[in-house]
């Protein structure tokens, strides 16, 4: 049946629509208020409807709808029960209206244009072509609210009479919407409004029903469940200690678990390998005792123990003389699961170890590429056979995942810069890939069986996976404010790049890497053969740059901040110049206040100003003022601010991770012998950034 056929199918529905619903109600007679040649028309369409393919598993009269079959390349959290719609969990929604419901369905997705659903600016939205996922989670939604609609209909009426004689969903009254919001169990989301777009579409009552639905406004009904449909940046975004926490702590674990194996020599980011070995955070592969000894042994121990075969084991490790039996074999899982208790190692310990290391190598790799969750689910480590070398520049090899009306970025096409850290999480990844024997980077944390094929994890085991992972490193509390999701490591990213733009400094220094690295990798030719900024790589990762027209927008939000840290009369500042900093701002926002404005307010109209925000990298100056020619200030022009010994300096609480940054730079030189005849400069540096972290109530080392 071509399209044309099937089209044709479903807007014929309309004249035959009684005579499907007279066969439906067994105390009818069918035929007798049709002529023959009526009679023989309504049964040939009624059996071309129902037999109607709508994927290439179904037919129209299926109470289940799958389409997995006819996306066999759909990202690995769409495919399986996103790509089906089951009708039969409807039980009280009359048989006729579930039909109304399907032939609806139906005509979006064969032409969703027809519908002509608009924005609320009146612009037309509608793709002519919708991926069947995306009209499911519209659909289901709708559908639960229809069903709890009639559940509420049965009450009153009784479920009988309701099965018999409703003639369509135009016969339901606009009270049994009032009492349906106030059971449906679901949140009142987005989706139900799309839902109910197609049924008060021209085209519904034109194709589909007799008269138009009852017209309610659901924004007014009192729901049971309502969306937060105005999320705060807070929401979308990691908040900076969280984001400057989890990056140095991953990157530290990263490091350390590869020095423990003996691969140090293969570490590419050696800016973090040195930090960590000055740092006073404790190895946690050390806690474990783990080796390049210890970790093939665990690895033959659990592919032994999931029953791989010997031959299959000494492939995959390099087995040493006591993991061996007298045949000269790798000993059996639960052989060694015994010599290595008796070499007093703790089975669950070391798997939570690992598991840990596998979190890590998930985290960096999503923060720092600004891939899409389906994208990282992609993502193949095994042997690192993911990493490219082009052009001078590290790249990752994944796979575009998005939907097919989505425009390109410009800036990706199924590769994403691999900056030094990000390098070294695929290596570690492709060691624990050994464990699992799976070769994607996101998958089940447990051994696949012999024979099984590997699958890499959906968006629900990404986020499964980080709030363990954030559980362990910051705390549960912190991982229940949070409310994680995958997209978070893509915006956090963009909001960053946006904040160093518009003037915070920079947060993590693997920030600076990812810049550097992408402005070479476009200078190629493959996007522009312009140096990029931190901002133009957030627009570019967003698509979004509108300063006043979209409030949501992540680049406002960056702003928005950055003038917050700077004016915020409330704040914390240290430094010659913090009073009178602080005082000109409390005297400018209580003559403002006075007129009736909100602090917030002020602040969003410094937004839409485009108040002048300048890099502060460790503090505001105000040496350009009255006192250019001062010769006793020690950076006019450099911006350093350091308040220790410049009574023109002001520094406030986001100027903390910079001064962290000066702390642990010096530290990681103190001691060398190359950097010997500086040693009491760099301590005095040191003790200066402890300082002003002290001054600021902020923590000298995270």
């Amino acid at each position: 049946m071509n399209y044309e056929t099937k089209l044709n199918v479903l807007t014929g529905f309309v004249g035959h629509r009684f005579y499907i619903l007279d066969t439906l109600n067994p105390t009818i007679e069918q035929q007798s208020e049709y002529r023959n040649d009526e009679y023989t028309d309504n049964i040939e369409y009624m059996t071309s409807l129902m037999e109607k393919p709508v994927s290439k598993l179904s037919k129209f009269s299926d109470v289940s709808w799958d389409f997995n079959n006819d996306y066999p390349n759909a990202a690995r959290n769409v495919q399986g029960a996103k790509l089906r719609i089951s009708f039969s969990k409807y039980t009280e929604i009359p048989l006729f209206v579930l039909i109304e419901m399907k032939v609806i369905f139906e005509l979006a997705l064969l032409n969703n244009s027809i519908f002509k659903l608009q924005s609320k600016e009146g612009q037309n939205r509608t793709k002519k072509v919708l991926k069947a996922n995306s009209l499911i989670t519209v659909f289901e939604s709708g559908l639960t609210f229809i069903n709890e609609v009639f559940k509420q209909a049965s009450h009153e009426l009784g479920f009988e009479f309701i099965h018999e004689k409703i003639r369509s969903i135009s016969d339901i009254t606009p009270d049994l919407y009032h009492k349906a919001a106030q059971s449906y169990d679901r949140v009142k989301g987005v989706e139900l409004d799309k839902f109910f777009k197609y049924l008060r579409s021209p085209a519904s009552v034109k194709y589909v029903f007799e008269k138009p639905i009852a017209y309610v406004e659901l924004n007014s009904l009192k729901w049971k469940r309502v969306a937060n449909t105005n999320p705060s940046k807070k929401e979308q975004v990691l908040p900076d200690l969280v984001f400057e926490s989890l990056s140095k702590m991953a990157s530290f674990i990263i490091v350390d678990f590869l020095s423990a194996i003996g691969a140090s020599a293969k570490i590419s980011d050696s800016n973090s390998f040195k930090r960590f070995d000055t740092s006073n955070h404790l190895s946690w592969a050390n806690k474990e005792r783990v080796t390049h000894e210890i970790l093939n042994a665990y690895i033959a121990m659990r592919l032994g123990t999931k029953g791989y075969s010997a031959i299959f084991v000494t492939n995959m490790v390099e087995p040493y003389n006591w993991m061996l039996n007298k045949n000269s074999n790798v000993m059996g899982g639960l052989t060694l699961r015994k010599a290595l208790k008796k070499r007093g190692y703790k089975l669950d310990n070391l798997r939570e170890y690992f598991n840990l290391v596998t979190y890590a190598c998930t985290y960096l790799v999503g923060q720092y590429t600004g891939m899409r969750p389906s994208e990282l689910s992609e993502v193949r480590v095994q042997d690192c056979s993911c990493l490219v070398y082009s052009d001078g520049v590290w790249l990752i090899e994944s796979t575009v995942k998005k939907h097919k009306g989505e425009i390109s970025t410009g800036l990706f096409d199924d590769r994403w810069v691999a900056i030094p850290i990000v390098q070294d999480a695929i290596l570690a990844a492709s060691y624990i890939s050994k464990i699992k024997v799976s070769p994607y980077l996101v998958s089940n944390v447990d051994t696949v069986k012999p024979g099984s094929s590997p699958q890499s994890m959906d968006s629900k085991g990404v986020t499964h996976q980080m709030n363990i992972f954030i559980s362990q490193l910051l705390g549960r509390s912190i991982e229940n404010e949070l409310k994680f999701n995958p997209y978070m490591l893509r915006h956090t990213l963009t909001y960053q790049l946006f904040k160093a733009e518009v003037g915070l400094p920079l947060i993590s220094f693997q920030l600076k890497h990812f810049v550097e690295s992408i402005s070479k990798y476009t200078s190629t030719g493959s996007t522009s053969t312009v140096t990029l900024g931190y901002g133009d790589i957030g627009e570019l990762l967003s698509r979004d740059g509108n300063r006043k027209g979209d409030k949501k927008s992540l680049r406002r939000a960056a702003e928005l901040e950055a003038i917050k840290t700077a004016h915020n009369p409330n704040g914390i500042y240290y430094g010659g110049k913090a009073n009178e900093h602080k005082k000109g701002l409390i005297k400018t926002f209580s003559g403002y206040i006075a007129e009736g404005y909100t602090e917030d307010e002020i602040y969003e109209a410094m937004v839409d100003q485009g108040v002048a925000m300048v890099y502060m990298g460790q503090g505001l100056c105000y040496g350009g003022r009255a006192e250019e020619d001062d010769s006793s200030l020690p950076c006019i022009g450099s911006l350093r601010c350091n308040p220790a010994r410049c009574k023109q300096a002001v520094v406030t609480i986001k100027h903390a991770p910079k001064w962290r940054e000066v702390y642990t730079l010096n530290k990681v030189n103190l001691n060398k012998p190359e950097y010997s005849h500086n040693r009491e400069q760099i301590l005095a540096a040191m003790n200066e950034a402890k300082m002003v972290l002290e001054n600021l109530g902020e923590k000298v080392e995270l």
